[in-house]
């Protein structure tokens, strides 16, 4: 029987915790049977575990009488020391250049003071991403601001946080074959073959953009696979990051792309489920955008090694 209360009152208090983790100074506080019909507990043992949080200084509150309890004061390190589980789980891509190297070391950095570890996971595709997100395997996911957008207007999805210009790729561009005296390339052509990885919002939203005016094949294509297809002449042309081609000598030429897409798709997002304050909250705590953006350029022009 103890050791049934003893469960009944972790749960209330890990419930608390993330509870009083996302409310702020002067909030009201949910009134006992609010908190006890989120978390179907008696009142007995949520009144226990808030007096617990209250005793070892994690909140302090203040009664109005008929207006309400509010937040007077909070303590969120000690709040979550009350989280049994205490990893947090971001996917994002690949960590194939640098912006995505110095993403990751960013984020490592970001959690190193936390009373959270912070887990990388490295996914490729933001589709895939999503689907880790929605089904909690993920806590939160990292992909361009084109994508958040596209994401946030169709999936049960929220943004905790959108970085400058240039933090997910440098830019985007449009690959084909290097030119040779009898082949000139520039822009798009109807009837021309053009590769896409729809398992990438990213370069699904920037090769519709680009084709709407023309009549072209759109060929499925595996990213990997593409500058191979590209330099066999199975496809004309592709969206790519620029960042690869110029770190990995890729033997393609590329032309920029006149778009307002290239400058939202330039950018890294963090995306949560829409129903989980506690993670939007504990990732706008520690990662600070201007750490993170100084860091990761630090990686980029190689000041600092990588960390992932």
């Amino acid at each position: 029987m103890k050791e049934a209360q003893f469960q009944k009152k972790g749960i209330a208090l890990i419930y608390l915790a993330k509870k009083f983790f996302t409310l702020s100074v002067g909030d009201r506080v949910p009134t006992v049977d609010e908190l006890c019909k989120d978390t179907n507990t008696s009142r007995g043992t949520m009144q226990n575990a808030l007096e617990t949080l209250k005793m070892d200084r994690a909140i302090k509150t203040i009664s109005k009488g008929h207006m309400g309890t509010y937040l007077l004061e909070q303590n969120r390190d000690k709040l979550l020391s009350y989280m049994i589980n205490k990893n947090i789980v971001c996917a994002m891509p690949l960590p194939y250049t640098k912006h995505y190297e110095g993403m990751s070391t960013a984020f490592y950095k970001s959690f190193e003071e936390s009373q959270l570890s912070l887990n990388l996971a490295y996914v490729n595709g933001s589709i895939n991403r999503l689907n880790g997100l929605l089904t909690n395997r993920f806590d939160f996911i990292m992909t361009s601001g084109l994508t958040a957008d596209y994401l946030i207007n169709r999936y049960d999805v929220q943004l905790i946080k959108m970085f400058s210009d240039e933090t997910n790729v440098s830019t985007h561009v449009l690959i084909h074959r290097k030119n040779s005296n009898e082949y000139h390339f520039k822009g798009i052509h109807d009837g021309m073959n053009i590769g896409v990885d729809s398992h990438s919002i990213d370069y699904k939203l920037l090769t519709q953009e680009i084709v709407k005016n023309h009549d072209v094949n759109l060929i499925e294509t595996p990213y990997n696979q593409m500058v191979q297809r590209i330099g066999n002449g199975s496809l004309d042309a592709a969206i790519w990051n620029r960042d690869e081609i110029s770190e990995k000598n890729y033997p393609v030429d590329y032309e920029s792309i006149n778009s307002s897409y290239i400058e939202k798709a330039s950018r890294a997002a963090l995306l949560c489920r829409k129903d989980d304050d506690f993670t939007k909250e504990i990732v706008k705590k520690y990662s600070d955008t201007s750490k993170i953006v100084l860091v990761q350029n630090a990686v980029i022009s190689g000041k600092i090694l990588p960390e992932y």
